[in-house]
């Protein structure tokens, strides 16, 4: 089993809905249950990809169970059925923007999801980050340009927040990441919170877009239509792990992990790195740039 690592960055608001409501927020999105950070199951991101190769579709609607998209996402044909050589981990988050007093917004992450980035293959192990723990009141900044006399402005919250040296190394590994002129911003905007700040920022940082439906025969609202959706901010940075095996089919196949992964790489330069996902791909949601790693 091969490992690689999908980077997900989201270049319009992400809502993948988790199907159920609490309090005042009608669509909310997913989240892992006990931390709060949002997340894009592993079947969503499969399902995305896959949908990718449907031009691979034969008369019936149907892909030959020869296919690439068999290949590497399975087949359900019950004559030839097979296991995809793809194994799609969750996308999770690595930074989330924030709005700041200074330098208009900031990317926070914090010690929790530095660590599981060093144990998922993100980022290497430093004592830096084996070592980092912060109190809820305090912070660290990457650059001295996102502070003002020692404090940041995150939201309506301050934080003491000192500049580090190791963490401007980190940033600077972190910007290498992703190709992206927004991203490579990094450097200058990278804070580590705490990780209970972490959580309570990826609760109340979330925008939420009150929405409408129209009735079609009166032009108007519908009654009782009004509803409140939670959305995952524009800038936000996911990453998932991707495994690839050898062929999966019945009586054994040719190819091998490489070679999928060699070949899924190839679909996302074809798709100019571009997929969305979620919901409300009609009203722009979704939209992400994504590079195999």
């Amino acid at each position: 089993m091969n490992t690689n690592h999908l980077l997900i960055f989201t270049r319009t608001p992400l809502h993948v809905g988790s199907g159920s409501s609490v309090g005042a927020i009608d669509m909310p999105v997913q989240r892992d249950q006990h931390t709060q950070f949002p997340i894009i199951p592993g079947s969503g991101l499969k399902g995305v990809f896959a949908d990718a190769w449907n031009a691979d579709l034969n008369e019936q609607g149907k892909r030959p169970n020869d296919s690439d998209v068999a290949w590497l996402f399975g087949s359900e044909d019950d004559q030839a059925a097979a296991a995809g050589a793809l194994l799609f981990g969750e996308a999770r988050i690595l930074a989330f923007p924030v709005r700041s007093l200074v330098n208009c917004f900031a990317w926070i992450t914090c010690p929790l999801i530095l660590k599981r980035a060093v144990r998922d293959g993100i980022i290497g192990s430093s004592d830096f980050i084996k070592d980092l723990s912060l109190e809820d009141e305090k912070a660290l900044a990457a650059d001295k340009g996102m502070t003002n006399s020692g404090k940041t402005i995150l939201e309506e919250y301050s934080f003491e927040t000192p500049v580090s040296e190791p963490l401007h190394a980190l940033a600077e590994e972190l910007g290498s990441l992703f190709n992206d002129d927004v991203w490579k911003t990094v450097k200058e905007r990278l804070i580590v919170v705490s990780d209970g700040i972490m959580s309570y920022f990826c609760k109340a940082a979330c925008e939420v877009q009150q929405r409408v439906k129209i009735d079609d025969n009166t032009g108007v609202v519908a009654k009782g239509a009004l509803f409140n959706q939670e959305n995952v901010p524009a800038e936000t940075l996911f990453y998932s792990v991707l495994h690839s095996t050898n062929e999966r089919k019945k009586g054994g196949g040719q190819r091998n992990a490489a070679e999928a992964v060699e070949k899924f790489g190839q679909k996302l330069k074809d798709e100019k790195h571009t997929f969305q996902f979620g919901g409300d791909a009609g009203i722009g949601l979704g939209f992400c740039t994504v590079n195999l790693k």
